[in-house]
């Protein structure tokens, strides 16, 4: 019997199967999703906001579409509120229901990103190797085999991207 893809249906459902199935994003703890900031482009909604066990303020951005270098101004505009307001995050924290023991070091915060789509194109592993924050990028595609589930996770790493010079038309 073959692996048939069944790709989630919305974006939200790639995020409720994200939290529901904590071996994905096990060493985080999921602090709040959908959280509505104030960035320099406007309201935004990073998908979910949370900790991980090193005490890094973990913003994850979910897409169910394949993804590319687009992504970037979008994350990076999280990254920098969360930056800029560590408070809002700290009360985030402290609506936690259990903060299972972590804490981040609220007066030096680390700003981790993570994106979760079913594909990442090869262009955007080789942009976010020049960003200072560290970025994770997941690609996760979900499959049945009869009455069986399974998810392929695969973590995509950065490419170094390295130029070549330029040059004008040559005769």
């Amino acid at each position: 019997m073959a692996a048939t893809e069944t790709p989630f249906k919305t974006e939200e459902e790639l995020e409720r199967y994200l939290l529901d199935t904590r071996g994905i994003i096990s060493d985080i703890y999921i602090l709040n999703r959908q959280v509505r900031t104030k960035t320099v482009s406007g309201i935004e909604i990073p998908d979910m906001i949370g900790v991980d066990s090193d005490g890094s303020i973990v913003i994850i951005e979910n897409k169910n579409v394949p993804v590319d270098e687009k992504i970037i101004s979008q994350v990076l505009n999280y990254a920098l509120w969360a930056e800029a307001n560590p408070d809002s995050i700290k009360n985030l924290w402290l609506e936690a229901d259990n903060q299972e023991g972590i804490e981040p070091e609220w007066d030096n915060l680390q700003i981790r990103i993570i994106i979760v789509a079913p594909e990442i194109r090869q262009h955007l592993a080789k942009f976010i190797s020049k960003i200072g924050y560290p970025i994770d990028l997941l690609e996760i595609k979900k499959f049945n085999i009869g009455k069986d589930e399974f998810i392929v996770l695969n973590k995509v790493e950065a490419n170094i991207f390295t130029a070549k010079p330029a040059h004008g038309k040559r005769n």
